[in-house]
């Protein structure tokens, strides 16, 4: 029998999937998961047979259902009360939502909020993941100019304005990961953040704060959240187990107001994130919430000391620059006199060290010149044999 035609049949959308594995460099900063070495294995476990021994009856009927279209009641309870006491944010169970990831959460607020043909604002430089999701939806996103402190309240003023004079429409939201930003590390002021709040007040536009590093933080305090700063609902708030844990549980949580939750889950498929690790991650967490910050926040600050080290080595005198974050897990690397690292990124991961070029953040199109180093997944000591190693590919390519 001939094989079935699908050639007339494909959906505009759909297009051939890479089903290959992800390849790896020897030394690979191009990622962006947690330190293995802490993540909770027997913690997690324990967590859940104490979740089950509490109740088995309760537990085996509640795996018996598909669950919540918001997730488990209990999690749910956990991460209001966390999110109150952490990040000032007033909000329940009820205003809660679980997710599969935080990239659930951000993907239904946008087809919740924008039709094809609308415009987002964004870090000029901000996470690769939601602007695919953007893209996917036809959404047009518009990089806002950005420092070492993250958006620039009066820049964010002017790009509004300028989408406005452009293509007569306003944005329907901002888009924003204001603490240890993803790639650049920066975390933003709270004046920046109040002024932000004004501005949007002012235009009518709603912010999409994502803050899945908070927990992250190894020096410092963390700055008040957008949402403990507005009242008004105008804040989406969304954070992530992934990496106060692991990606690997694929688990996330949005809040926000009710009518914002409403349209948000008109449009999700199917019910809430998986059970059983909402389980685990609940009956760990209870007990463990400051321990597991404390065991990640040592070695992410150890990693990024490392890697410094290396930087400082190799890149002395040179026209490199790179932040120096208080949390999270990039660091943002930048060849001050416009060297294109774009171009030489596949030779590089050739020869054993993988990092992301800066336009793969870039709505604008812009970062050839720049780079995300992740230096919270590689071993202490690889952190800086790669950064050594990397200063000496970039010799002879004649980069530096």
């Amino acid at each position: 029998m001939s094989s079935f035609n699908f050639d007339s049949l494909w959906s505009e959308k759909s297009t051939d999937a890479d089903r290959l594995i992800t390849l790896h460099a020897k030394y690979d900063f191009a990622v962006a998961y947690p330190p293995f070495e802490e993540v909770p294995m027997y913690g997690l476990i324990d967590g859940l047979k104490s979740k089950v021994d509490a109740n088995l009856e309760k537990v085996a009927k509640e795996m018996a259902y598909y669950p919540h279209v918001q997730g488990d009641e209990s999690l749910r309870e956990f991460t209001a009360n966390k999110i109150a006491s952490d990040r000032g944010i007033k909000t329940d169970k009820d205003s809660l939502v679980l997710c599969n990831g935080s990239g659930e959460a951000n993907g239904l607020i946008i087809q919740a909020l924008c039709d094809p043909g609308d415009y987002v604002i964004t870090e000029q430089f901000v996470y690769m993941g939601t602007t695919k999701q953007l893209s996917y939806y036809n959404v047009n996103t518009i990089g806002s100019p950005m420092d070492d402190q993250g958006l620039i309240p009066e820049k964010f003023e002017e790009t509004i304005n300028k989408i406005k004079n452009d293509h007569g429409v306003l944005p329907k939201m901002l888009y924003t990961i204001p603490e240890h930003q993803n790639p650049t590390g920066s975390t933003l002021p709270k004046s920046r953040r109040l002024q932000i709040i004004d501005i949007c007040h002012k235009y009518g536009i709603p912010i999409l704060e994502d803050d899945c590093y908070v927990d992250n933080r190894f020096e410092g305090e963390a700055e008040p959240a957008f949402a403990s700063l507005d009242d008004s609902g105008m804040v989406i708030y969304v954070g992530s187990f992934s990496k106060l844990i692991a990606p690997g549980l694929r688990l996330g949580f949005f809040t926000a107001s009710n009518e914002v939750i409403d349209r948000a889950l008109s449009v999700k498929v199917g019910s809430g994130p998986n059970q059983f690790a909402a389980y685990a991650i609940d009956g760990y967490l209870r007990s463990n919430l400051e321990q597991q910050k404390s065991n990640y926040d040592k070695i992410l600050k150890e990693k990024k000391e490392s890697m410094e080290k290396g930087l400082e080595e190799a890149f002395a005198g040179t026209k490199a620059s790179w932040s120096s974050p208080l949390g999270g897990c990039y660091t943002w690397f930048e060849m001050t006199d416009g060297t294109n690292l774009a171009e030489v990124r596949d030779e590089v991961f050739d020869r054993g060290v993988g990092y992301i070029a800066g336009d793969m953040f870039a709505p604008n199109g812009d970062g050839q010149n720049m780079a995300r180093l992740c230096f919270a997944f590689e071993p202490i000591e690889k952190n800086y044999e790669g950064i050594i190693e990397l200063g000496s590919i970039f010799k002879d390519l004649n980069v530096i």
